[in-house]
């Protein structure tokens, strides 16, 4: 049994690795003061060390201070900030050793984990207030970004004055009724931390939301913050991550049901254009890393569009995260609204990925009508669970969203993948442990409601799971096909092209492939645009990709 069990997890990880394109592991390392001073004092220039001494000498003794008496470090930090505050908006080390003593006091000053927050004795602290700034309590916690030291990830810094910050949102009950769309393992927002004194022992704290704006009044003029785009992105995937929600999802489903939905990563705002990624099989919200670092650290982006990421346990029939995904982008659509959105929230666009493409081409057909073809009676009277005819009459019985505009697949196997059909996948989705209540199409009473075609549709007694639908020539695949893209919808294909050159003039010769789904099944004829980049199955990584997906998005704010 043993070795069945690790036979069947391997092959399972051989289709996963395949199939879903996901990348390598996140890491993020948290430093102590004291690791964070010594990376800081490297960095410093020589010729000028001399008259910085006494400030590192201050910085250093705070360093130490930081976890035996916080205060006393904060009172540190501090003067250290007041010293250089006039020097904070040029480009030297004063300048820098602004940033370093600003990020340490404010992560001190709040509370993190169990450690006392650091409460100053030689200054009173206040908190500067308006549209675009956060205040403290907002948080749970607040990181100095300068103190993380990450991995496997391209750092995104836009250059600017004061401190880049991490504020940390956890999960509640109470948070997830205020943003329905709130993460189960919160949210890390990037945030801009700068310090004044207006008189003697003061000190006011200006923390800016960088995802409303970039800009800021400082010192008599208007100036550019400090922002780092990818650590705090990390810090939330690195969260998600480790809830394995990948694999286990192709595997045990089930286990994942409640967690499908739509999430944002960021904190929501009515007036921008929303954008939906999709992943693919066996993969997780965390796949999108590299695209979301791109487009985040793009100031056009920043200030007309959000992102939201749907996550399903990807072992499920296609139908069900289909029906899943058109509920959350009804529930988003209004949710922005209730918020007062402009037109901005009529304009919303989906990314696909692989299977998330198909679960993305769902939601852009229009199957009404198709009901009467499938069933030889009303899907209301049809004997099957309550979850499964929700989920059809959801996609068979609905309009398309109309807000949705603009849709982009990437690697999408529109027409099936060959590695479904070989004996991993044969494997695979005999190991599959779909939810019973889902696989009441294979009972007899319930196959003798079926039309001729319905039961063709339905495999007969091939099994429902995700892999399995993913066979080519799998007749769900070709009927999704035939029905029509909604009107007012444009549509873009990205494909990858291992080892074949990816030009245009190789990419539609049938052996075009990239290494699981081939040419003839991502092509879609209607697009307005295809490109295809030299890249295996994780197209959506790759640099072209990302390249072409940011010419979409500006495209489509014209």
């Amino acid at each position: 049994m043993t070795s069945l069990r690790l036979i069947s997890t391997a092959c399972l990880l051989l289709m996963v690795a395949g199939l879903s394109g996901c990348g390598g592991g996140l890491d993020l390392t948290r430093w102590s003061a004291s690791q964070s001073f010594r990376s800081f004092e490297r960095t410093l220039e020589e010729p000028d060390r001399p008259a910085l001494l006494p400030l590192e000498s201050m910085l250093e003794r705070a360093a130490k201070l930081s976890r035996k008496d916080p205060g006393q470090a904060v009172d540190l930090y501090l003067e250290v900030a007041e010293r250089t505050v006039t020097q904070s908006v040029n480009k030297g080390d004063e300048a820098r050793i602004y940033r370093h003593a600003t990020g340490h006091a404010l992560a001190l000053m709040h509370p993190v984990s169990k450690r006392p927050a650091g409460r100053p004795s030689r200054y009173r602290v206040s908190y500067a207030k308006g549209e675009s700034l956060y205040q403290p309590e907002q948080f749970d916690s607040i990181t100095f970004a300068d103190a993380c030291k990450v991995d496997n990830a391209d750092l995104k810094i836009q250059e600017g004055i004061g401190a880049p910050m991490i504020g940390r949102i956890e999960y509640s009950a109470g948070r997830k009724q205020a943003n329905p769309f709130l993460h189960p393992v919160g949210i890390d927002a990037p945030a801009t931390a700068l310090v004044e004194f207006p008189s003697k022992g003061r000190a006011c704290i200006t923390l800016c939301n960088t995802g409303q704006s970039d800009q800021v009044w400082f010192r008599g003029a208007q100036r550019t913050l400090v922002t780092n785009f990818t650590t705090p992105l990390i810090a939330s995937m690195v969260q998600q991550q480790t809830k394995r929600l990948g694999w286990r999802g192709v595997r045990r489903p089930a286990e994942f049901m409640d967690e499908m939905g739509l999430y944002s990563i960021e904190l929501i705002d009515p007036t921008k254009i929303p954008v939906v990624f999709t992943h693919g099989l066996g993969s997780r919200p965390a796949t999108w890393l590299m695209p979301y670092n791109a487009l985040l650290a793009e100031k056009w982006f920043r200030e007309n569009y959000q992102v939201f990421g749907f996550y399903y346990p990807t072992g499920l029939p296609p139908m069900y995260p289909a029906a899943g995904l058109r509920q959350g982008l009804e529930e988003m659509h209004r949710e922005l609204q209730h918020r007062g959105a402009g037109k901005n929230v009529d304009r919303a666009v989906l990314v696909g990925h692989s299977m998330g493409g198909l679960i993305t081409s769902f939601q852009i057909r229009d199957f009404r009508g198709t009901s009467d073809q499938l069933f030889n009676m009303p899907i209301e009277k049809l004997p099957i669970s309550d979850r499964s005819r929700q989920a059809m009459t959801t996609m068979l019985e609905k309009a398309p969203p109309h807000f949705v505009k603009r849709v982009v697949f990437i690697a999408t196997p529109h027409r099936g993948s060959d590695i479904a059909d070989n004996w991993i996948g044969h494997f695979v989705s005999w190991l599959v442990q779909v939810p019973r209540d889902l696989l009441t199409l294979q009972i007899p009473e319930v196959a003798r409601s079926l039309t001729a075609l319905g039961r063709e549709l339905a495999g007969g007694t091939d099994p429902l799971d995700g892999v399995a639908r993913l066979k080519p020539g799998n007749p769900l695949l070709s009927f999704t096909l035939k029905q029509p893209v909604a009107r007012g919808i444009t549509y873009h294909s990205i494909i990858g092209d291992q080892g074949k050159g990816g030009g245009t003039k190789r990419g539609d010769e049938p052996e075009s492939s990239d290494g699981v789904v081939p040419y003839w099944s991502s092509h879609l004829d209607g697009a307005a645009s295809e490109k295809i980049v030299s890249s295996d199955h994780s197209a959506h990584n790759h640099p072209e990709a990302i390249v072409e997906l940011k010419r979409i998005l500006q495209l489509h704010l014209k």
